[in-house]
Protein backbone atom coordinates (compact mmCIF):
# COMPACT_ATOMS: atom_id res chain seq x y z
CA UNK A 1 0.00 0.00 0.00
CA UNK A 2 2.95 2.59 0.69
CA UNK A 3 3.94 2.02 -2.76
CA UNK A 4 0.04 2.79 -3.96
CA UNK A 5 0.38 6.16 -2.03
CA UNK A 6 3.51 7.22 -3.50
CA UNK A 7 2.48 6.25 -6.91
CA UNK A 8 -0.63 8.16 -5.92
CA UNK A 9 1.45 10.95 -4.38
CA UNK A 10 3.85 11.47 -7.80
CA UNK A 11 0.23 11.34 -9.63
CA UNK A 12 -0.79 14.59 -7.60
CA UNK A 13 2.57 16.07 -7.99
CA UNK A 14 2.64 15.69 -11.61
CA UNK A 15 -1.29 17.04 -12.20
CA UNK A 16 0.04 19.81 -9.53
CA UNK A 17 2.76 20.54 -12.33
CA UNK A 18 0.46 20.41 -15.21
CA UNK A 19 -2.34 22.76 -14.27
CA UNK A 20 0.81 25.28 -12.71
CA UNK A 21 2.07 26.21 -15.74
CA UNK A 22 -1.08 27.65 -17.48
CA UNK A 23 -1.37 29.56 -14.97
CA UNK A 24 1.89 30.69 -14.95
CA UNK A 25 1.45 32.21 -17.97
CA UNK A 26 -2.05 33.51 -17.71
CA UNK A 27 -0.42 35.49 -15.61
CA UNK A 28 2.46 36.52 -18.34
CA UNK A 29 -0.65 37.24 -20.81
CA UNK A 30 -2.12 39.54 -18.48
CA UNK A 31 -1.49 43.37 -19.38
CA UNK A 32 1.34 44.77 -17.34
CA UNK A 33 0.80 48.07 -15.09
CA UNK A 34 2.57 51.19 -16.86
CA UNK A 35 3.99 53.22 -14.52
CA UNK A 36 2.50 56.82 -14.54
CA UNK A 37 4.00 59.01 -16.55
CA UNK A 38 6.64 60.65 -15.13
CA UNK A 39 5.86 63.93 -13.47
CA UNK A 40 6.57 67.40 -15.66
CA UNK A 41 9.27 68.98 -13.82
CA UNK A 42 8.14 71.75 -11.50
CA UNK A 43 8.47 75.29 -13.41
CA UNK A 44 10.85 77.43 -13.06
CA UNK A 45 10.58 80.67 -11.86
CA UNK A 46 9.96 83.86 -13.64
CA UNK A 47 13.03 85.48 -14.07
CA UNK A 48 12.71 89.17 -12.84
CA UNK A 49 12.84 90.63 -16.35
CA UNK A 50 9.90 88.43 -17.38
CA UNK A 51 8.30 89.34 -13.96
CA UNK A 52 8.81 93.20 -15.26
CA UNK A 53 7.16 92.29 -18.82
CA UNK A 54 4.55 90.57 -17.37
CA UNK A 55 3.18 93.40 -14.68
CA UNK A 56 3.69 96.26 -17.88
CA UNK A 57 1.89 93.93 -20.06
CA UNK A 58 -0.98 93.75 -17.58
CA UNK A 59 -0.85 96.99 -16.57
CA UNK A 60 -1.12 98.07 -20.37
CA UNK A 61 -3.85 95.48 -20.68
CA UNK A 62 -5.74 97.33 -17.92
CA UNK A 63 -5.31 100.90 -19.68
CA UNK A 64 -6.36 99.44 -23.08
CA UNK A 65 -9.66 97.46 -21.22
CA UNK A 66 -9.93 101.38 -19.50
CA UNK A 67 -10.05 103.12 -22.90
CA UNK A 68 -12.26 100.57 -24.89
CA UNK A 69 -15.08 100.74 -21.74
CA UNK A 70 -14.81 104.82 -21.90
CA UNK A 71 -15.20 104.02 -25.77
CA UNK A 72 -18.12 101.91 -25.41
CA UNK A 73 -19.78 104.39 -22.71
CA UNK A 74 -19.29 106.77 -25.30
CA UNK A 75 -20.78 104.90 -28.42
CA UNK A 76 -23.80 103.80 -25.66
CA UNK A 77 -24.67 107.14 -25.50
CA UNK A 78 -24.65 108.94 -28.70
CA UNK A 79 -27.32 105.87 -29.86
CA UNK A 80 -29.01 106.99 -27.13
CA UNK A 81 -28.31 110.30 -28.37
CA UNK A 82 -29.77 109.31 -31.67
CA UNK A 83 -32.53 107.53 -30.42
CA UNK A 84 -34.01 110.75 -28.76
CA UNK A 85 -33.54 112.86 -31.50
CA UNK A 86 -35.65 110.47 -33.69
CA UNK A 87 -38.16 110.31 -31.49
CA UNK A 88 -38.03 114.03 -31.38
CA UNK A 89 -37.71 114.99 -34.88
CA UNK A 90 -41.04 112.52 -35.74
CA UNK A 91 -43.07 114.52 -33.05
CA UNK A 92 -41.86 117.78 -34.59
CA UNK A 93 -42.78 115.89 -38.15
CA UNK A 94 -46.25 115.03 -36.96
CA UNK A 95 -46.74 119.30 -35.89
CA UNK A 96 -44.55 120.52 -38.72
CA UNK A 97 -45.72 123.98 -40.34
CA UNK A 98 -45.30 123.07 -44.49
CA UNK A 99 -46.27 125.87 -45.44
CA UNK A 100 -43.83 127.82 -43.44
CA UNK A 101 -40.26 127.64 -45.40
CA UNK A 102 -37.96 128.03 -42.35
CA UNK A 103 -39.89 125.64 -40.52
CA UNK A 104 -39.03 122.92 -43.00
CA UNK A 105 -35.78 123.80 -43.02
CA UNK A 106 -34.99 124.02 -39.62
CA UNK A 107 -36.16 120.15 -39.50
CA UNK A 108 -34.10 119.42 -42.04
CA UNK A 109 -30.96 120.82 -40.68
CA UNK A 110 -31.80 118.68 -37.39
CA UNK A 111 -32.63 115.65 -39.62
CA UNK A 112 -29.15 116.14 -41.41
CA UNK A 113 -27.45 116.57 -37.86
CA UNK A 114 -28.97 113.40 -37.12
CA UNK A 115 -27.60 111.79 -40.35
CA UNK A 116 -24.07 113.05 -39.22
CA UNK A 117 -24.52 111.41 -35.68
CA UNK A 118 -25.78 108.52 -37.40
CA UNK A 119 -22.61 108.35 -39.98
CA UNK A 120 -20.51 108.89 -37.34
CA UNK A 121 -21.62 106.27 -35.04
CA UNK A 122 -21.56 103.64 -37.52
CA UNK A 123 -17.90 104.37 -38.23
CA UNK A 124 -16.71 103.40 -34.51
CA UNK A 125 -18.49 100.72 -33.89
CA UNK A 126 -16.70 98.47 -36.74
CA UNK A 127 -13.37 100.49 -35.36
CA UNK A 128 -14.31 99.53 -31.92
CA UNK A 129 -15.72 96.10 -32.44
CA UNK A 130 -11.86 95.59 -33.73
CA UNK A 131 -9.85 97.30 -30.89
CA UNK A 132 -12.07 94.41 -28.60
CA UNK A 133 -11.15 91.71 -30.27
CA UNK A 134 -7.30 93.32 -30.73
CA UNK A 135 -7.60 93.35 -26.98
CA UNK A 136 -9.01 90.18 -26.35
CA UNK A 137 -6.78 88.77 -28.20
CA UNK A 138 -3.56 90.41 -26.30
CA UNK A 139 -5.23 88.99 -22.85
CA UNK A 140 -5.23 85.36 -24.28
CA UNK A 141 -1.26 85.83 -25.16
CA UNK A 142 -0.48 87.71 -21.84
CA UNK A 143 -2.74 84.48 -20.04
CA UNK A 144 -0.46 82.21 -21.63
CA UNK A 145 2.83 83.88 -21.28
CA UNK A 146 1.87 84.86 -17.24
CA UNK A 147 -0.96 83.84 -15.86
CA UNK A 148 -0.49 80.85 -13.71
CA UNK A 149 3.59 80.82 -14.08
CA UNK A 150 5.98 81.30 -10.44
CA UNK A 151 7.77 83.96 -9.66
CA UNK A 152 9.33 85.24 -6.34
CA UNK A 153 7.31 87.80 -4.61
CA UNK A 154 10.27 89.69 -3.58
CA UNK A 155 10.86 90.59 -7.21
CA UNK A 156 7.63 91.68 -7.31
CA UNK A 157 7.88 93.96 -4.26
CA UNK A 158 11.26 95.17 -5.62
CA UNK A 159 9.36 95.72 -9.60
CA UNK A 160 6.53 97.62 -7.79
CA UNK A 161 8.86 99.64 -5.84
CA UNK A 162 10.56 100.93 -8.89
CA UNK A 163 13.94 99.50 -8.64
Amino acid sequence: MTRTLSALGGTVLLAAALVIPPAVHAADNKPRETRPAAARPAPLLLSPAQLRECLDRQQALRARADEAERKQAALTASKAEIDRLGTALKEQLATLDRTSADAVAAYNAQAAARDKMIDQYQEGVPLHNTEVEALKADRAAHAKACENKRYDEADEMMIRKGK
